[in-house]
């Protein structure tokens, strides 16, 4: 995945220089789960300052490595506030703005009876699992944190070993319930609401005493060569206007 996003991210930065070489060009890595909102904002932004805005998406430690790797870039909005904590001392993410919460929640195949089917359901056979990858998309290293806070280390590695696919983002996990490749998942739980998903999935919330908001932060990148049109996208997302858009896609 890492290096299909640098593929990608170059692509992008080599289409944006043939197209308009005078036009200033942002490239925003920002984590699957947020995408739509950011596509949102994106071109609000885009109209007023007369720039493009180019997304990269994927799994938050795929980003992260991407634009490490790369130091090209003037935004990260990462699924989990830890990717940013983790990895400032390495210095590349400067000042960020909080712009809303995710949560974790059980997503369940609506063609499933969701009564009484609880984090339990996640060691039994009677229901199939998939689980994202804790080392790729930030859905995968909050579930780790929930089996953990339920049960313990033992849970967790009983829930994985009983999963019948491990994924890599919260796109794939929607898609393996959609596709009926399994029944139950634990994703964030505002992509539930999305048109493509909310036909096909039903979502329990879990106790906030495993499953604990995410704080969402977009951070400005050390190495950003548009930081004053980057600057206001953060400040559009924390607005009042930002803040509905963020709403209308199901953040918290």
């Amino acid at each position: 995945m890492f290096f299909k996003i640098i593929i990608s991210l170059t692509l992008l930065l080599s289409s944006s220089l043939m197209a308009n070489s005078s036009k200033p060009t942002l490239i925003f890595y920002c984590g699957i789960t947020m995408v739509k909102p950011i596509k949102e904002m994106a071109k609000i932004i885009e109209d007023k300052y007369n720039c493009t805005i180019k997304i990269s998406q994927g799994g938050s430690k795929d980003l992260y490595d991407s634009l490490r790797y790369s130091k090209v870039g003037d935004l990260f909005l990462p699924g989990s506030n830890s990717y940013r904590t983790n990895n400032l001392k390495d210095g590349y993410l400067l000042e960020a703005v909080e712009i809303g919460y995710n949560k974790a929640a059980i997503f369940v195949r609506k063609d499933k009876n969701k009564e009484n089917i609880d984090l339990e359901d996640f060691v039994k056979t009677s229901l199939s699992s998939i689980l994202c990858n804790p080392k790729s998309g930030s859905i995968g290293r909050e579930t780790k944190k929930i089996f953990e806070n339920y049960k313990g280390e033992d849970f967790f590695y009983d829930a994985y070993d009983n999963s019948v696919e491990i994924g890599t983002d919260s796109r794939n996990l929607n898609r393996a319930l959609i596709d009926k490749r399994a029944d139950i998942t634990i994703n964030w739980r505002s992509t539930a609401f999305w048109q493509e998903n909310n036909k096909y999935i039903d979502i329990i919330e879990i106790d906030e005493k495993f499953a604990k908001k995410e704080k969402l932060k977009i951070s400005l990148l050390k190495f950003s060569k548009n930081k004053e049109i980057a600057k206001a996208f953060m400040e559009f997302a924390a607005s009042k206007e930002g803040q509905k858009i963020m709403e209308k896609y199901g953040f918290l």
